[in-house]
């Protein structure tokens, strides 16, 4: 049995199998938690503060998803994409009040030792709500250590990227054509940080991935991004010649 978009796409044979084998298989699946938190700051469109479960202040970096960056403090200052930024963040805002008390599923940690996770508001995913509104991009990135077809499940990242088209085909938030984002957050900031695109990057509806340099010949909703080729190998994608 097939999901509605493994239907609509058009996967390689191999790209079919791996998906099929990662929502049907009895792999184990990664592990995930999910724990109770109050909000009580919503940074930017991704980014909130809040009480955990422990009652310490825990800032969560919203997983799946990304926004328009509201304030990138490099050493040559600080910069924003607006007015998308500040859009995302209003809708943000919209959808979780001050104080309230959601859960946030937990999926490890950053670089910048931020929790991971997706927070459920009223039992809605509001990271997913984000995206479907087109105040996000969809942003799935296969962890480096635990990039299997279980996690990629639990990251939900199939119903993201459909969330993603779905915004850009109603032409809503970044995708409106009236003022379109003129630049993915994270080209925005491998700019601003003098940084090179450093992660081979998948083609979900082909199963196939490209070197980092030419993320761009992917298109934006069908993203998904890996530290090593030994990654999407795992998950049966092929490199595109």
């Amino acid at each position: 049995m097939q999901t509605q978009w493994q239907k609509q796409s058009s996967l390689s044979t191999a790209a079919i199998l791996g998906f099929v084998a990662m929502i049907w298989s009895g792999v184990a699946q990664a592990t995930i938690t999910t724990e109770p938190f109050q909000v009580t700051r919503i940074v930017d469109g991704d980014t909130v503060h809040g009480i955990g479960a422990d009652g310490k202040t825990t800032k969560v970096r919203m997983q799946g998803m990304d926004t328009p960056e509201l304030h990138l403090i490099t050493a040559e200052g600080t910069f924003a994409q607006l007015p998308w930024a500040a859009s995302s963040t209003r809708s943000l805002e919209k959808l979780v009040r001050m104080g309230e008390k959601v859960q946030i599923r937990i999926f490890g940690k950053d670089k910048y030792g931020r929790t991971l996770g997706q927070i459920v508001a009223r039992k809605v995913n509001i990271n997913l709500e984000l995206v479907r509104l087109g105040a996000a991009i969809s942003y799935a990135i296969c962890t480096a250590g635990d990039c299997t077809e279980a996690s990629v499940r639990e990251q939900q990242v199939e119903e993201f990227a459909k969330a993603c088209h779905e915004a850009e085909e109603q032409g809503l938030g970044v995708f409106d054509p009236r003022q379109p984002l003129d630049e993915m957050p994270f080209e925005f900031r491998l700019r601003h940080q003098h940084r090179k695109a450093d992660k081979f990057v998948g083609n979900l509806k082909t199963g196939e991935y490209v070197s980092p340099e030419n993320y761009s010949d992917i298109p934006v909703c069908d993203r998904i991004f890996f530290l090593t080729e030994e990654d999407a190998a795992r998950l049966g994608y092929k490199f595109k010649k």
